[in-house]
């Protein structure tokens, strides 16, 4: 008989330190990132400002799609990661979304 392949999880170690280190790169790089392309795509060459309202319109669909594509990213990780037998990564990418706008409307940094 063939024996039965055993499950090996990853260590705690390791899921400690990249849920830590998803916790800034979803929750903040990510949303920067998506919407400094967004607004890049609209103030691009030849499109200064010549009063007509483009840039308005990407500054508000990047105001929409960073924290769309930060809850996608963040619960596609948590998906991956729950079946790959981590423990604390699935956790911290589907709450690292909420970190950010938790912090600034708690008012901590402004005490």
């Amino acid at each position: 008989m063939t024996p039965i392949p055993a499950r090996i999880d990853p260590s705690r170690l390791k899921d400690a330190a990249l849920s830590l280190l998803a916790l800034p790169l979803l929750g903040a790089a990510l949303p920067f990132v998506v919407f400094s392309f967004v607004v890049c795509l609209g103030s691009g060459p030849g499109h200064g400002d010549d009063g007509d309202g483009l840039i308005w319109a990407f500054l508000g669909i990047g105001m929409l799609a960073a924290p769309v594509v930060t809850l996608a990213v963040g619960l596609a990780v948590a998906f991956r990661t729950r079946r790959s037998g981590y423990r604390l990564l699935p956790a911290t990418a589907a709450l690292s979304p909420l970190m950010l706008p938790a912090v600034f409307s708690s008012g901590v940094l402004w005490r």
